[in-house]
């Protein structure tokens, strides 16, 4: 078992800051993974409210932001129309989404949406009376 003395709070969260951002990391999990701690140990030092999470996760949302960005730009100067249509998916609105649906089934009925449906159970006659 890791001991939490083993480690310096302060030297994780720089080492941890620098794999975000040198190594374009997505998730918590490869954060402590790259770290070389476990998930105990990863979340001793950074609890969920803390100051230094919060840090933590906005590094890692900037590479997803910067990540989507990027993607997104390849996509809008494609000339494959699977790559143009990805995009139009990701930046149309649910009526044009629904409108490229193959798949798109109207659970309504004629507009409105079903809330309540109620059974009756009818106990069959007897035939034999």
């Amino acid at each position: 078992m890791e001991s939490l003395m083993a480690y310096k709070t302060e030297d994780l969260y720089s080492k941890a800051i620098e794999a975000i951002k040198s190594n374009n990391l997505f998730f918590l999990t490869d954060v402590y993974a790259y770290l070389g701690i476990s998930h105990d140990t990863f979340y001793k030092h950074f609890p969920l409210e803390s100051e230094k999470m919060e840090a933590i996760k906005e590094a890692i949302d900037k590479n997803k932001a910067r990540t989507k960005i990027s993607i997104r730009s390849k996509l809008h100067s494609s000339t494959s129309p699977t790559g143009l249509l990805a995009l139009y998916k990701l930046i149309c609105t649910p009526d044009e989404r629904k409108a490229l649906s193959m798949q798109h089934h109207d659970h309504t009925s004629e507009g409105e949406k079903i809330t309540n449906v109620t059974f009756e159970y009818v106990k069959p006659q007897d035939s034999d009376k």
